[in-house]
């Protein structure tokens, strides 16, 4: 795959090596003409079966216009050689999934410094019509000099809307089971940015427990506690987490999007207010 992409990509990038592999894609580090270091995202050969390319390019646009240092960069798209690729912004730096694989628990205050910055960034994007719809550790990058910054903005969504019925058939699910809303789990037409906050939910409430709200081997299940079942206190797991962390989380978890925050403005203004 490396030598394919490298020869697709002559003259444009230069490929150096691949570097991951999301649900969506394969990750490789490359450069552009000017040496920055970006990273290119070849989307899966096996989604394409199911996602109309050019329509997943023109919704992926909807993403370049979001500029915030707390959101990778949507820098390119296009389609070269067959291949379906877009191009973001790369960040130094281990994912948020990779740092909890090393240290389950974070400190309280660190968990509140990652969720003030991931909040400011769903506020910009939020604010212009844009929904992440698979916030989740493996799409954060705990970066030295930028903080929590969200990579992946609008992939999602644009694998969702330029999907066709064997996109539901084949199984590809457009987020991930562990942080994934009720409403997303229903497939519900009217998402709307509340899923964000209960994805982010689900995302602080793990770092601070040590373990997602929801936790079984089978995926099905896993499903099903989102649907019916309260999470676990977060207090009876991690005694020192202060009530209004405790609160602000637990409001995130609602199951009904309107018994949320109403912005993630909101639930950033009330979690600055908490006192470590």
């Amino acid at each position: 795959m490396l030598a394919l992409v490298r020869q697709a990509f002559t003259g444009r990038y230069e490929v150096e090596r691949e570097i991951g592999r999301g649900g969506n894609a394969r990750i490789f580090l490359a450069r552009d003409p000017g040496g920055r270091a970006v990273a290119l995202k070849i989307l899966h050969p096996e989604l394409l079966v199911s996602v109309a390319a050019d329509r997943f390019l023109r919704e992926i646009k909807l993403a370049s216009q979001l500029d915030h240092p707390h959101i990778a960069r949507l820098l390119d798209s296009g389609e070269q050689e067959w291949l379906v690729y877009y191009v973001m912004s790369y960040m130094e730096g281990l994912t948020l999934r990779e740092y909890l694989d090393r240290s389950p628990r974070l400190p309280v205050a660190e968990t509140l410094r990652i969720a003030s910055d991931l909040l400011d960034a769903l506020d910009h994007a939020h604010g212009k019509g844009i929904i992440h719809r698979d916030v989740k550790p493996a799409n954060v990058v705990l970066s030295s000099s930028d903080g929590a910054v969200l990579l992946d903005f609008g992939i999602a969504r644009a694998v969702a809307a330029s999907g066709t019925d064997q996109l539901t058939r084949s199984g590809i699910a457009v987020g991930t089971s562990t942080y994934m809303s009720p409403e997303q789990i229903t497939a519900l037409t009217d998402i709307d940015y509340r899923c964000d906050l209960y994805s982010l939910g689900c995302m602080l409430y793990e770092c601070l427990a040590g373990e997602p709200p929801f936790v079984h081997r089978n995926e099905a299940v896993v499903l099903q506690l989102h649907l019916t079942q309260p999470p676990p206190d977060i207090r009876k797991l991690r005694s020192e987490t202060p009530p209004d962390l405790a609160a602000g989380i637990s409001k995130a978890l609602a199951k009904s999007p309107k018994d949320r925050w109403s912005s993630a403005a909101a639930m950033r203004e009330a979690l600055a207010g908490v006192a470590v």
